[in-house]
This record gives structure tokens, sequence and C-alpha cells, in this order.
């Protein structure tokens, strides 16, 4: 079951972008959202790009999307963060258990650490897409 975020308006501190669905975006999507909590002077900035990286870059490697949509916004003492593919990736996001020799397949357990919460569904009526959001206090 998905628990749902607070959605990101009307709250004074909410920003969005876009990027495509590439390895080489990954950077871009951290650098962004470093700029953009560093102009809201919130603290948990690694934090938050670590869990952005692994989203991301795990909408990169399994959705088959072309594009994946990253918003930010602050709510009740946290700042939350939606990332958002228009894949075709069936199932639940689950953490898994990595092999000491596993190159992959920590990320969710990262994002499930640093996070006060965490969820995930589908982006859109039908199934279609993922939307994964965190909480992290700062």
């Amino acid at each position: 079951m998905r628990l749902i975020p607070p959605a990101p308006r009307p709250y004074p501190s909410h920003a969005a972008f876009h990027l495509p669905a590439e390895d080489t975006a990954v950077c871009e999507a951290r650098r962004r959202v470093r700029a953009i909590l560093h102009s809201w002077s919130v603290p948990c900035g690694d934090d938050m790009v670590l869990v952005v990286s692994e989203l991301f870059t795990n909408a990169v490697r399994h959705s088959g999307s072309d594009r994946i949509d990253v918003a930010l916004w602050t709510a009740d003492q946290l700042v939350y963060v939606e990332v958002t593919d228009r894949g075709c990736a069936a199932g639940d996001l689950v953490p898994r258990q990595a092999g000491l020799d596993d190159e992959g397949g920590r990320g969710l357990m990262l994002v499930e650490a640093l996070a006060v919460r965490w969820g995930a569904g589908s982006a859109q009526p039908g199934g279609s897409g993922h939307a994964v959001w965190a909480a992290l206090a700062c």
C-alpha cells in the first residue's frame, strides 16, 4: 500500500524539473537538487542528493521511460522528493538484500535508511510508470 505524501502545493518551498531518462542525467539531477536545497537553506542536502541519485538511477535502469520528473517540496518540517517515470515496468518496489559481490541492489535500502518515510505507486491511472517519494527530516 502506498503512503501518499502531502501534495507539493501550496507549500512555499516547491521546485520541479524533468530530465531525459539517461545515465548521464543522474549527475544533473544531483546538481539541481543540491542547488535547490541550498537556495532554501535546507541542511540535509547531502542525504537528499543521495536519495535522488538512487531513485533517479532506478528509474533510468528499470523503467524504460524516456523522461523522469523530479519534484521537491517542504511540509510539516520535512523535505519531500518524488521521482516519477513514465515507463512500463510492473510490480511493487521493495528493498532487496544485495549480496556482498553485487554491484547494485542497495538503492532502496539506502533510501529506507535515510528517509523518515517513503513510498511508491503507479504514476498514472491504469498503472503505467512509477512515482517514488521520500521524506527526510532536516
